[in-house]
């Protein structure tokens, strides 16, 4: 199939999605719904439908009890603690996962500069060739307070609270987000990059499908993730 014709196939949400996250790499922030009226040739409520069927399908996230794109992984349309530089711009990320996982949408050299959630201190992490080259300080965690079972239960609320980096293990003990061993999780950047290579590589494809459980789960196994807290 040639790519006019792949293009002329793909669904109004498929073809919809890929705008929201080339709008975004291009401009740094989400088009707004008035833009998709225009651009698709939709109607309002079309254009509501189909954002609303993005949503449903874990594509992007909407400000609630609004039609405003919130978010579309790894962006975010609001200022976070989470700065990505790449290619030359410079973007917000949900949170720290987010932040290092633009490495793994887009295949480019990245910087991450952040914060510690506990203390302030700056953070900054590089990213080449599939790798963490530069980790600072060193003992630096990306920490998940939630299980991946509960993320989707408040998405918002997961990726801007629960998702965040630490300077190193006494501070993440010390901080008010600390949870059981058993229901969070604490890993590397270097980790965290290869974690996201199956659910962001192939992002900016017209194409893009998440993953399914069996698949992640068998990637969570592949790095050494196991447990209770890894199975979804």
């Amino acid at each position: 199939m040639t790519t006019i014709q792949h293009a002329n196939a793909a669904t109004l949400a498929q073809r919809v999605r890929l705008f929201v996250y080339e709008h975004f790499l291009e401009h740094g922030v989400p088009p707004v719904v008035e833009q998709l009226v225009a651009d698709f040739a939709l109607t309002r409520d079309a254009a509501l439908d189909v954002l609303g069927e993005l949503a449903g399908s874990r594509s992007l996230a909407l400000v609630k009890g609004t039609s405003r794109i919130l978010m579309a992984w790894p962006f975010s349309a609001v200022a976070t603690p989470f700065v990505v530089h790449v290619l030359g711009k410079t973007y917000f990320a949900n949170c720290s996962w987010d932040a290092i996982a633009f490495h793994a949408m887009l295949g480019q050299d990245v910087r991450v500069d952040s914060f510690c959630h506990h203390c302030a201190r700056p953070i900054v992490i590089e990213l080449r060739g599939g790798h963490a080259t530069l980790v600072d300080p060193p003992p630096t965690l990306v920490y998940l307070a939630l299980r991946p079972t509960q993320w989707w239960e408040d998405i918002i609320t997961t990726c801007s609270n629960t998702m965040v980096f630490f300077c190193s293990a006494e501070h993440r003990d010390a901080s008010r987000l600390s949870a059981p061993a058993d229901e969070a999780a604490s890993i590397t950047p270097e980790l965290t990059q290869q974690l996201s290579v199956p659910l962001y590589a192939n992002r900016l494809r017209l194409d893009y499908t998440r993953p399914g459980a069996d698949e992640l789960n068998a990637h969570f196994a592949s790095l050494g993730l196991t447990g209770p807290y890894w199975r979804i």
